[in-house]
C-alpha cells in the first residue's frame, strides 16, 4: 500500500461524505503518512451543486485543512489543494490558486465547464479534445499531476485508433514537463462494462497503463477518496493491480 494519498475530497464538493477531521482520523488508521486533500475547485460566480463546493466556501476549506495540518502534525503530514478541470478562460484564475494552496492536481470530467461530462458520452473528437486539454494545461504548469487519465473511457465501449492518439498526447505530455499520473482506485466502483467484447474496468484500463509503461511515465496511486472509510479499503489495491498485472510502471514517491 502506499504511504501518501493527495487525491482527497470533502463534503463540501457534495458527492463526498465525512467531515474533514474523520477523514484525517481513517488516513491515520489506515497508515497513511501524507494526506493532502484537493476539493474539486469552486468557479467564482458559478454554482454546480453536487459538483464543486461554493467559491465563498473556500477560505473556510483552506483554514479547515491548514488547522487539521497544525493539530495533527505529530501524525501525519497534511496539505491542501484542489482538484481543477482546465479551461482557458480560467488561467488566471488557477494561477491565483497556487499562492494559497500546496498542489493542483488536473482531473478533467468535462468538455467545457459543467457541460458534457466525458463519462456520459465520449466519441473519438471528444478523447481528442480530453486529451489535448490535459496537454494544454499541463504544458502550461497549471498542475502537479494528472488524475485519472484514462477517465474517458467510462463514456466509450470500444478502444480505437483515437484513444490510441489520445493516451500517446497524454502519456508524451507527462514524460515532457516530468508530471506523474495517478491509477485512480475509485474507477473501479462504476463496475465492468462490455468494452471491446470482454468486461472490464472502464479505469483504470489496461491499455492506457501499457501505454504508460512504454512510455515510462511517473506513477503514483490516487485514492480519490469521497468517504472517510475509502481508506480503509485496501483492497482496492489488489483489484486495481491485478487489471494491471506484470506492467512495470514507474512508480514512484511523491512530495508536495
Amino acid at each position: 500500500m502506499q504511504k501518501f494519498n493527495y487525491h482527497t475530497h470533502t463534503k463540501r464538493c457534495g458527492h463526498a461524505f465525512g467531515d474533514d477531521e474523520q477523514f484525517v482520523k481513517a488516513a491515520i488508521s489506515a497508515g497513511y503518512t501524507t494526506l493532502g486533500f484537493s476539493d474539486h475547485v469552486p468557479f467564482p460566480g458559478k454554482k454546480c451543486p453536487g459538483g464543486h463546493m461554493d467559491y465563498e466556501e473556500l477560505p473556510e476549506y483552506l483554514a479547515s485543512i491548514r488547522k487539521l495540518a497544525v493539530k495533527y502534525s505529530d501524525k501525519i503530514n497534511i496539505k491542501v489543494g484542489f482538484e481543477i478541470e482546465f479551461y482557458d478562460e480560467y488561467m488566471e484564475y488557477y494561477e491565483s490558486l497556487r499562492k494559497v494552496s500546496d498542489f493542483l492536481l488536473l482531473g478533467q470530467h468535462n468538455e467545457a465547464l459543467y457541460i458534457n461530462d466525458y463519462c456520459f458520452f465520449c466519441d473519438d473528437e471528444d478523447v481528442m479534445i480530453y486529451a489535448l486539454s490535459i496537454k494544454k494545461a499541463i504544458d502550461g504548469k497549471f498542475a502537479d499531476l494528472i488524475c485519472h487519465p484514462d477517465y474517458f473511457m467510462l463514456g466509450r465501449r470500444d478502444w480505437t485508433e483515437a484513444c490510441e492518439k489520445a493516451s500517446r498526447i497524454i502519456c508524451e505530455t507527462s514524460i515532457k514537463n516530468d508530471i506523474p499520473i495517478e491509477v485512480n482506485l475509485n474507477g473501479i466502483r462504476h463496475g465492468k462494462f462490455l468494452i471491446d467484447g470482454q468486461m472490464q474496468y472502464a479505469y483504470p484500463y489496461r491499455r492506457f497503463w501499457e501505454i504508460a509503461a512504454e512510455y515510462g511515465c511517473k506513477v503514483v496511486y490516487g485514492v480519490d477518496a469521497h468517504l472517510p472509510m475509502t481508506f480503509l479499503d485496501k483492497t482496492r489495491y489488489d483489484t486495481v493491480n491485478e487489471v494491471l498485472v506484470d506492467l512495470p510502471l514507474n512508480y514512484i514517491d511523491l512530495t508536495f
